[in-house]
């Protein structure tokens, strides 16, 4: 049976990928969580979907234009309800700590800058290391250099290439195109993430997934799409990353 993961934690009970919205993840119930993380201008790694702040929060700006201290400042729950004012960006070593004692964790690294990548890829290791969870993350990525740079740091690292159905979201158009597993093995990658209407295209991609020893985490299912949640629970992929928990 499927591994049910909290898309940025429970984000339609709480902030989206805050500490809050990781605790709703665990109190309702979810197997693991999925979250995005991002490097601060003076090199802390935060949770973060967005390139800027402004939609969630009471600043503006680009996040990796901005230093830890500053986001700190910044009010990342009044969007979402008045109860969350005053709840502030995580790290990612508070968000491990938070969520450590579920069983699957996805790391997701968002697009970084060009001089950052690196950086961004030994930094998110090392934390994972330093929390002892190596055994329950995947790593994964739109930017498959990332994944790259995390398999030159480890090639045993667990990491799951994302892709997208809009031709323009992918890093290679190819997914798109039947050669998945090719590109897959080009990355060195162990899994797959693609957007759950692309596991039937062709009608046994998970098979064929499964066949090569390759996962398949599938993502996208949102609020009220229930019908297609209950029928990927029904189907044999390997972990749904949902908005529903």
């Amino acid at each position: 049976m499927a591994l049910i993961l909290g898309h940025r934690g429970a984000r339609l009970r709480a902030p989206q990928n805050t500490i809050p919205a990781f605790e709703a993840a665990i109190e309702h119930g979810a197997d693991g969580v999925e979250f995005d993380v991002q490097m601060t201008a003076d090199g802390v790694l935060v949770i973060h979907h967005d390139l800027w702040v402004d939609a969630d929060s009471n600043g503006t700006g680009r996040l990796s234009s901005m230093t830890f201290d500053k986001l700190r400042s910044l009010d990342f729950g009044s969007w979402f309800q008045p109860e969350f004012e005053g709840t502030q960006i995580p790290t990612l070593e508070e968000t491990l700590d938070c969520v450590k004692d579920m069983k699957y964790i996805n790391v997701e690294l968002k697009r970084p800058l060009e001089h950052q990548r690196e950086e961004l890829a030994e930094k998110a290791v090392d934390a994972v290391r330093n929390a002892g969870l190596l055994d329950k993350v995947i790593f994964s990525s739109f930017d498959y250099r990332t994944i790259d740079a995390l398999k030159d740091i480890d090639l045993d690292l667990p990491c799951g290439l994302l892709y997208d159905p809009l031709p323009a979201e992918c890093y290679d158009r190819r997914v798109l195109c039947g050669q998945f597993l090719r590109v897959l093995d080009e990355h060195r990658a162990d899994a797959l993430h693609p957007h759950y209407s692309l596991t039937k295209m062709p009608p046994n991609y998970t098979k064929l997934c499964h066949n090569a020893g390759v996962k398949v985490n599938v993502w996208g299912i949102k609020e009220h799409q229930g019908r297609v949640l209950a029928e990927y629970k029904r189907s044999d992929v390997d972990v749904i990353i949902t908005d529903i928990i």
